[in-house]
């Protein structure tokens, strides 16, 4: 017997696994590191600006990410962003990310549940999560982040040698 286990209740898309991310305060050894002790090879790294809604109001973070081509589960390594949801470093596992068909509904069910919600992507023309969503489990403090299937296409050309797909430009909400 499993306790607390529902059979056919999936509160988010487990079958949508793809990557574990990473917060460092050097990132490039954390690169060098994992590069040399498990042969991980790299996409290309990105840095940019993002502006977040969040809790706390609308942040705006300069980020520099980087995905594993190696995976899935792909390594995604982020440079701490002090104010954001990415703001603690050197912690270990950050958080899970998941594939998820309906963002809305999938952040919905999180959040009706009581799980706490951290961030998305802010875009005032959409009401409600987008991109992705971060949530954390109550119990546990496992974070998650859900990020929009749509996102896919530009992410598997990121993985090919292509540019960051930010959902914020053209091309990286494709269907």
């Amino acid at each position: 017997m499993v306790v607390g286990h529902q059979t056919g209740f999936n509160m988010f898309p487990l079958s949508g696994f793809y990557h574990f991310g990473l917060v460092v305060s050097d990132f490039d050894g954390a690169l060098d590191e994992l590069s040399s002790n498990l042969g991980i090879e790299w996409a290309n790294v990105t840095e940019f600006e993002i502006v977040c809604e969040q809790p706390n109001g609308i942040v705006t973070a300069d980020m520099k990410v980087v995905y594993s081509t190696t995976g899935p589960p792909h390594y995604e390594i982020i440079r701490v962003a002090p104010g954001t949801v990415w703001g603690q470093a050197d912690l270990g596992i950050h958080h899970l990310g998941f594939w998820t068909k309906n963002l809305q509904e999938d952040h919905a069910r999180l959040t009706n549940s009581g799980y706490m919600w951290e961030s998305t992507y802010y875009n005032p023309d959409t009401d409600g999560p987008f991109g992705f969503t971060y949530h954390t489990l109550r119990n546990t403090g496992l974070r998650i982040e859900l990020v929009d299937i749509a996102r896919k296409p530009a992410f598997d050309n990121w993985m090919a040698g292509g540019d960051f797909p930010s959902a914020m430009e053209p091309g990286g909400m494709e269907s």
